[in-house]
């Protein structure tokens, strides 16, 4: 087995978003990932809500590996002078599947996956993976906390 090239993991990204706004098989957040590795012809292991060879650290992830998220919640807050608005996100209740399509420079991941956000549809969201305190200089601060965990993977295939 080796792992998939990056051109290999742009057809999982291109798979996801060719189906943004429809719903993926049964719509759960697996299906959308095992429905990819299958029509692409990726490894699947036979363990359950593994994707591939683990990416121990977060700086090693690239676009089109795979997140498996464990009781994972962000709660962002942003507080300026006219007082403060509070969001949270959760990812996996207890477990949840999604593809990296990019992270930017200052920690901000956007997703394809679906079974979020009421919707069983594909979707793409956007938020960050790590706890930061932010401040515009500007009087704006953000708050952002983050609990739980996820696991990255890379996909793999079979040597050609």
């Amino acid at each position: 087995m080796r792992d998939v090239t990056e051109q290999e993991a742009q057809r999982l990204i291109s798979f996801a978003t060719d189906r943004l706004g429809r719903q993926e098989g049964n719509g759960q957040c697996w299906t959308l990932v095992n429905n990819a590795f299958s029509t692409l012809g990726f490894h699947k292991p036979s363990a359950t809500y593994n994707w591939g060879r683990e990416i121990e650290q977060l700086a090693n992830a690239r676009p089109g590996d795979v997140f498996q998220f464990r009781n994972f919640e962000v709660t962002t807050r942003v507080e300026n002078d006219e007082g403060y608005e509070t969001e949270t996100q959760s990812r996996g209740d207890p477990r949840h599947t999604a593809i990296l399509e990019s992270i930017d420079a200052n920690g901000v991941a956007t997703f394809l996956e679906c079974n979020v956000n009421g919707s069983f549809n594909v979707q793409r969201n956007r938020f960050r993976l790590s706890t930061a305190d932010l401040d515009d200089g500007e009087g704006t601060r953000t708050t952002v906390r983050v609990s739980g965990s996820f696991t990255i993977y890379r996909a793999r295939k079979s040597g050609d």
